[in-house]
């Protein structure tokens, strides 16, 4: 369990899968690439998806647990992985694009 102060926070590193759960107090939750403010007052708790950087603030003293629910898999991959899957990706691309352009080729000619 952590305590937290008034105004103070706790960052979750992206790609990181947690439950928060206010144990005590109320905390503000948010987080990279979500419009939404989310709050969680004492009992309520919240699984984040491993997208962006998260900030739990507390807006009164607070105790909060965090269950540590593992690396999203997508976040193990290599780098070398993520150069694969976008050439992958390229690939399926061009040849939708190459299909599209030799049937109007076709019927131009």
């Amino acid at each position: 369990m952590i305590a937290l102060e008034r105004e103070a926070s706790l960052r979750v590193e992206p790609g990181t899968r947690v439950e928060i759960t206010c144990v005590s107090g109320v905390v503000w939750v948010t987080q990279r690439g979500d419009l939404r403010d989310l709050f969680l007052a004492r009992g309520e708790s919240l699984k984040l998806l491993p997208r962006g950087v998260t900030m739990v603030t507390a807006l009164e003293p607070s105790m909060v647990r965090v269950l540590d629910c593992g690396v999203e898999p997508h976040a193990q991959h290599t780098w070398w992985a993520s150069i694969c899957r976008a050439l992958a990706r390229w690939s399926r691309l061009a040849a939708r694009t190459t299909a599209v352009i030799g049937s109007s080729a076709a019927v131009a000619d």
